[in-house]
């Protein structure tokens, strides 16, 4: 099938490594074009295109899949795009409900004109909207496993927006945590993306966030090279037994009595789980036969 990808900020780039990975495991023809936004960690930039081009690919294509928390509407992007099955994958801060830290732009029923709707975070599969969970993929099949334990551990947290990531909370677990052991804690912001995946290798447990009720990209990242995560999941969250994120009830005692815990655990264990997750959750592979299957239903 040709299917035309759409999105109007690819934060993260999540949209193009989607689009790789189809691209690699399936015979599907799939390309991504975005609008233009503010990129500082240097994520591919997919928003230099015709839109005669590109509307003609859109009249040619047998989907267009909407990556984002923008509804479909015609003029998205200027381009016209009613007149093709749609598919939606929300993402982020504009759908989310203000209580878990987004915007709550959007409601679940301005999305009624997809054919099929998906996300790409469980915590983001409300009731009437969907209950499918298509994984952010990760190109992780050669990644090595790179996590060592240091002495003393290495607590790290990198938030690209500290209300969404929870910040403040990271912050007093980690407080929490050198009264009772001791600990280095690192807190990067604005740093290069190059940067970034450096410096979350040596962390020996890595803090995602703490405000949304799911792990996001970062933490996928950092799970790739087999380093031990820390997020706050929803209780109500449907998930597997087998995810290796550390979590806990939203309470600070409760976090520095689960990290000392942990830290004086068999975190070797975790580590090697968390390489297998991506693996199976998360891979290129993974995520295209899941997407393979989806796009099928929809030509049906």
């Amino acid at each position: 099938m040709k299917i035309t990808m759409l999105s109007e900020i690819d934060y993260a780039g999540s949209g193009h490594k989607l689009c790789e990975a189809i691209d690699l495991h399936t015979d599907h023809d799939i390309k991504i074009f975005t609008g233009k936004y503010y990129n500082p960690y240097g994520h591919p930039d997919n928003s230099k295109w015709s839109k005669k081009d590109v509307q003609r690919r859109i009249d040619e294509s047998d989907i267009v899949h909407l990556k984002g928390d923008v509804p479909p509407k015609d003029g998205y992007l200027g381009l016209k795009i009613m007149h093709k099955p749609i598919v939606i994958t929300v993402s982020g801060s504009h759908f989310r409900h203000k209580r878990f830290g987004g915007y709550g732009k959007y409601k679940v029923e301005d999305y009624r004109d997809a054919i099929v709707r998906t996300a790409f975070t469980p915590d983001l599969c409300y009731s009437g909207f969907s209950d499918i969970w298509t994984p952010h993929p990760i190109m992780c099949t050669d990644t090595e496993r790179e996590w060592t334990r240091s002495d003393p551990p290495v607590l790290m947290h990198i938030p690209s927006r500290r209300e969404v990531k929870g910040t403040d909370f990271v912050y007093d677990i980690f407080g929490g945590l050198k009264e009772v052991m001791d600990v280095q804690t690192l807190i990067l912001e604005n740093v290069p993306f190059s940067r970034v995946i450096k410096e979350r290798k040596r962390a020996t447990i890595y803090f995602d966030q703490f405000n949304v009720g799911f792990y996001g990209n970062s933490a996928i990242e950092a799970m790739a090279y087999g380093v031990p995560v820390a997020a706050w999941i929803r209780p109500e969250v449907k998930i597997d037994e087998l995810c290796p994120v550390i979590t806990e009830d939203k309470d600070v005692d409760k976090w520095v009595e689960r990290i000392y815990r942990e830290l004086n655990g068999d975190l070797s264990t975790l580590s090697i789980g968390s390489v297998m997750w991506c693996h199976q959750k998360h891979s290129y592979k993974a995520v295209a036969q899941q997407w393979n299957k989806i796009y099928d239903i929809v030509t049906l």
